[in-house]
């Protein structure tokens, strides 16, 4: 075990490694993209590059992992502990398969400008600050840094006016819910005089929650709502998903999601565990708008790509579920099941990238037919996919559905994961379609897809994504224990009121 002083400039900086080595990483590929960034060869170099750079921060975050690193002292800014470890690894992952699905995409649809891949860096640079954030200004600043990028990239194709909207949207309703959570954080601060979350769950332990923080935890919980796509804050994802660049929606959808819920765990259990008669049930009734939601407007839609938007704001609600129980098992049920819908809609997106083209707006069902017939293995990668996203045994998507249900049943509530598996039955019937369309229906022609086409990169990561899911999914164990032991490092705060 590594003591970090986090007071001093090496214990912060050690602390920081796999950020700082990201940051700085971005700013070489930065430089190399002014110098070489007329041709696709430019680009293959600035994404080869980018990648590297993921992986040399995957080395650092492995470093305090395995060393298990730990700060010396309380009221720290930066967390050292396995809970952020496991966030920030499918943040990572997450940028890798990211930059992969885009090296052939970008040169496909002639989107070559110089700033893609930083972008993809610097955002995967601040949903790392998020996910390690033990303080509320770390956290904001985090959230803008991730933020910023991400609304860039979601307009990356500046000639398609669905991009171009996608980032309009985003923005805009993003400035909004970042003014809630930055309200909330002023409100907490005003109550407590302090903005690390330690030092609030210590100030507010032991009394009823002052009007002002509960106020500002509201707030707060609006803010988190809108960037996990949670209903009824949900307006901008489908419209944002749907038209953003195929490789952008398949980041947002996994590493903005896992660092805003890892985020959001930290905050709850952490800053207000003794408010919890306060926000269970605002969770609460998130999460079953959200499944409900989802899952009932994602039955209406014919394109693939609308349909999996509004499918990933079903599976916030099953977050959320995991969220509500405010308990160790609860965080390590958020942290397995986002590595599970991680590497699941990952390798969807990567296979709708190169089902279609310009966007994948248009790709429906009737452009599925007949594909297990022509292209066996994308068919069979694909429908492991659905099954996994709807929760089908053998699949790691249902170990983390089994998991959420463990840790919400094992807390004597009993009206979320009956909700919860009653939407995943309504889920088959749009799930279930692809696979069927796959299957049972003939292709148009005997040409139809002869235009699917995987670059190596692509089918790497897409390929290693599947087997990963049917890995997990019939061997837990492993991932069970990482995630149960990642969890219970997550501190809940139960220290006496110190006195104003």
């Amino acid at each position: 075990m590594i003591r970090l002083d986090l007071s001093t400039p090496l214990g912060i900086t050690i602390a920081l490694l796999p950020e700082i080595l990201l940051s700085f990483w971005a700013l070489i590929v930065l430089l190399v993209v002014s110098w070489r960034h007329e041709t696709a060869e430019d680009s293959r170099l600035a994404g080869w590059l980018s990648l590297a750079g993921v992986l040399l921060s995957g080395a650092g975050l492995a470093a305090l992992w395995i060393n298990d690193a730990s700060p010396e002292g309380l009221a720290q800014m930066v967390a050292l502990d396995g809970f952020r470890y496991g966030a920030s690894a499918v943040v990572l992952l997450s940028a890798a398969v990211t930059i992969l699905l885009s090296l052939g995409y970008l040169e496909r649809e002639r989107l070559l400008a110089p700033e893609y891949y930083p972008l993809v860096l610097l955002a995967a640079a601040g949903m790392l600050f998020l996910a390690s954030a033990e303080d509320l200004i770390v956290l904001f600043l985090g959230l803008e840094v991730m933020s910023v990028a991400v609304y860039v990239l979601a307009g990356y194709d500046r000639r398609n006016v669905f991009s171009s909207e996608a980032a309009l949207k985003y923005f805009l309703i993003g400035a909004f819910a970042s003014g809630f959570l930055l309200y909330g954080i002023a409100l907490v601060y005003g109550t407590t005089g302090t903005t690390n979350l330690s030092l609030i769950g210590a100030q507010l332990a032991g009394r009823p929650l002052p009007l002002m923080a509960a106020l500002g935890l509201g707030l707060l919980l609006i803010g988190f709502g809108f960037k996990v796509a949670a209903v009824p804050f949900h307006m901008w994802s489908p419209d944002v998903y749907d038209g953003a660049p195929t490789p952008v929606t398949a980041f947002m959808a996994t590493g903005v999601k896992a660092a805003a819920f890892a985020a959001l765990v930290r905050t709850l259990l952490e800053a207000f565990p003794g408010a919890s008669d306060l926000w269970q049930p605002v969770i609460a009734a998130l999460a079953i708008a959200s499944m409900v939601v989802g899952n009932l407007v994602a039955l209406a839609q014919r394109s693939l790509k609308r349909m999996l938007a509004y499918s990933s704001i079903g599976h916030a609600g099953y977050l959320l579920v995991a969220v509500w129980p405010g308990s160790h098992p609860g965080a390590g049920a958020v942290l397995l099941y986002l590595l599970a819908y991680g590497l699941t809609t990952l390798a969807t997106f990567g296979f709708l990238a190169w089902l279609g083209r310009g966007g994948e707006r248009e790709v429906t069902l009737d452009d599925l037919s007949g594909l297990a017939g022509s292209r066996p293995l994308v068919a069979f990668g694909l429908t492991v996919c659905m099954l996994s996203l709807l929760g089908f045994p053998g699949t790691f998507g249902f170990i983390g559905k089994w998991y959420i249900l463990s840790a919400v049943v094992a807390e004597g509530q009993m009206i979320l994961p009956v909700v919860l598996v009653l939407t995943s039955v309504v889920s088959a019937g749009y799930y279930l379609p692809v696979i069927m369309a796959m299957y049972m229906k003939a292709a148009p022609s005997s040409t139809s897809h002869d235009g699917v086409r995987f670059p190596s990169g692509a089918a790497a990561a897409i390929g290693l994504s599947v087997a990963a899911v049917l890995l997990f999914g019939f061997w837990p164990g492993r991932m069970l224990d990482l995630a149960g032991r990642s969890g219970e490092t997550l501190t809940q705060t139960a220290m006496p009121f110190a006195g104003p």
